[in-house]
């Protein structure tokens, strides 16, 4: 293997994070950036905050709640529904496929990003859901999590089924 190159493991990581700050300054450009509000539900303190800091630096309202029922309250007191709701499966009290559910009902775009320890068989089904629906396996990277959330709001809104 003379004159071969080992690739840098780090330059993987370096195109994501190029992707990522594409991404941030191609949506922070457009109108919609200083709008767009991103719910956040999860039980864990350590984890809302993060989530929330990184949305919030990237330009987005970040509205959290700590469990399902806090999340589906602080909708409804909004004035302007959320764009995007990022819920952890693993959320004490109400299920995750009634928050989202109601969610919908309250605005039948939004996006739905589940957070699990799980797998992708976790994440709520419903053919009564049309909404746009991801999940991203926890732990996860703050670019990882950006970068799926913008690919998201890449996504046009699905009016409801």
């Amino acid at each position: 293997m003379v004159g071969r190159r080992r690739p840098n493991p780090n330059s993987q990581c370096l195109c994501l994070r190029r992707n990522v700050i594409g991404c941030i300054i191609k949506f922070m450009g457009t109108d919609d950036s200083l709008n767009t509000a991103v719910l956040v539900g999860d039980e864990r303190g350590d984890v809302l905050k993060e989530v929330s800091a990184t949305l919030g630096k990237a330009g987005f309202v970040v509205v959290t709640a700590s469990n399902g029922r806090a999340a589906l309250e602080r909708c409804r007191c909004r004035h302007r529904p959320v764009d995007l709701a990022v819920i952890d499966t693993g959320a004490a009290g109400i299920k995750p496929l009634e928050v989202a559910k109601q969610l919908h009902e309250m605005s039948p775009r939004v996006r739905m990003l589940f957070l699990s320890d799980g797998t992708p068989e976790t994440v709520p089904e419903a053919e009564s859901l049309g909404h746009v629906r991801g999940f991203l396996p926890k732990p996860f990277r703050r670019s990882q999590f950006l970068g799926r959330v913008l690919e998201m709001m890449d996504q046009p809104k699905a009016l409801s089924a």
